[in-house]
């Protein structure tokens, strides 16, 4: 898979024709031009669509199946392409994420000479959250959104240091006993993984 286009382009892998049907009409209110190519599996992608590249591959994950996700993710390049995976009524419940991700595709690609680059991906996702705020009168977003990412951050950066708060104190830039405060203030359960002896 190696030509890319203007155009967002799907590689859906389900026999679902409702999921189809459901991707079809989201992809209908992006703003961007958008093509669906369906398929079962990997192994029935038609030759052409093959050798073309993908924005993003929907997988539907189905019981005996394993290996499937495995050969999506060889076979596209995961710096360019999302691959988005789950049972048929999780993808059924993902109403509107792929109208998003086309949408944040075409501001992505305005800078897509350098890479994408996290602010531009965080400034995609935030437009539409203040413009809904904005709609609905909504007041102290800097509070609001300082505090619905740093609790992720820090219960990733924990994750990533197997607990370890020293490690991610520093990883975080902060004070020990800043990052201790935060845990207890933000209710981060501190997880340590039990690292086994051979």
């Amino acid at each position: 898979m190696t030509v890319r286009s203007s155009v967002f382009s799907v590689l859906l892998l389900s026999v679902d024709p409702d999921l189809q049907a459901q991707l079809e009409q989201d992809l209908k209110k992006a703003t961007v031009p958008a093509t669906i190519t369906l398929a079962k599996n990997l192994a029935s992608v038609p030759r052409a669509a093959a050798k073309r590249s993908f924005d993003g591959v929907i997988l539907e994950t189905r019981r005996g199946q394993r290996n499937e996700l495995a050969e999506v993710q060889r076979a596209v390049d995961p710096a360019h392409t999302f691959i988005l995976a789950g049972s048929r009524a999780v993808l059924r419940h993902a109403a509107g994420i792929v109208e998003s991700m086309v949408n944040g595709h075409r501001r992505l690609s305005k800078g897509a000479a350098h890479g994408y680059r996290l602010e531009d991906y965080i400034e995609s996702k935030l437009g539409d959250f203040v413009k809904e705020m904005k709609s609905g009168s909504g007041r102290n977003l800097h509070p609001m959104l300082i505090k619905a990412v740093e609790r992720p951050l820090i219960t990733l950066v924990l994750k990533e240091t197997n607990g370890n708060q020293i490690q991610a104190a520093h990883l975080l830039g902060m004070n020990r006993n800043t990052l201790r405060k935060k845990i207890t203030d933000l209710r981060i359960t501190v997880e340590r993984e039990k690292v086994r002896r051979t």
